[in-house]
C-alpha cells in the first residue's frame, strides 16, 4: 500500500520536527505537577440538585394518581347528573364483557380450527378499532349518548358475530 501524501511529507521532513525539542524546565515543571493531586471543584449548588430530584420522585405518584382517576371522576360526574347515562354505560359495560368472554371461547376453538383464526381476526379487529375510537370520543365528552349508543351497538355487532361464529363450530 503506498503512503498518503502527508505521511512522505512527514518522513521526509522529519529532521526539520526532531531539531526543536522542549527546554528542561518545561519537561520539570510538567514532572512537578504529575505528582500533585488535582484540585477538585467547589460542588455548587450539590444540595439543590437533590432536592431537585426528590422533588420529581415526590411529584410522580401525585401525577400518575392525577391521570388514572381523573378520567373515573369524570365518569362517576356525568353519571351522577343523567340517570339515561348511567343505564347505557351499565349496557355498554355488559355487551363488552360478554363480547370479552365469546371470545375467549372461540380463542379455545383455534386450535381445532385454525384457519378460523384469519376469517375472525380480520372482522373482529375492524370493529374493535371502531370501539377504540369511540371511547375516545367518549373521553371528551363523557355525558354523550349518541356515542354510548355508538358503542353499545358495536358491541352488539360483536356480540352477533361472535354468537354466529360459536353457533357454526361447535366446539
Amino acid at each position: 500500500m503506498r503512503p498518503d501524501r502527508f505521511e512522505e511529507f512527514v518522513n521526509e521532513n522529519r529532521h526539520e520536527f526532531d531539531r526543536m525539542e522542549p527546554s528542561d524546565k518545561l519537561w520539570e515543571a510538567i514532572s512537578n505537577n504529575l505528582d500533585k493531586q488535582p484540585i477538585q471543584k467547589a460542588r455548587k449548588f450539590g444540595w439543590m440538585k437533590v432536592a431537585a430530584v426528590a422533588a420529581v420522585i415526590a411529584l410522580i405518584p401525585t401525577i400518575l394518581y392525577q391521570v388514572k382517576f381523573s378520567d373515573r371522576a369524570q365518569t362517576a360526574k356525568a353519571v351522577q347528573v343523567d340517570p339515561e347515562v348511567r343505564e347505557l354505560m351499565e349496557a355498554e359495560a355488559f355487551y363488552a364483557q360478554e363480547v370479552s368472554g365469546k371470545l375467549v371461547e372461540i380463542q379455545k376453538c383455534y386450535k381445532i380450527y385454525p384457519e378460523l383464526k384469519g376469517e375472525i381476526e380480520g372482522d373482529l379487529n375492524e370493529l374493535e378499532s371502531m370501539y377504540i375510537s369511540l371511547k375516545k370520543d367518549l373521553k371528551e365528552n363523557i355525558s354523550n349518548k349518541e356515542v354510548i349508543e355508538a358503542m353499545i351497538e358495536n358491541n352488539r355487532n360483536r356480540m352477533k358475530l361472535v354468537e354466529d361464529v360459536l353457533e357454526q363450530i361447535n366446539c
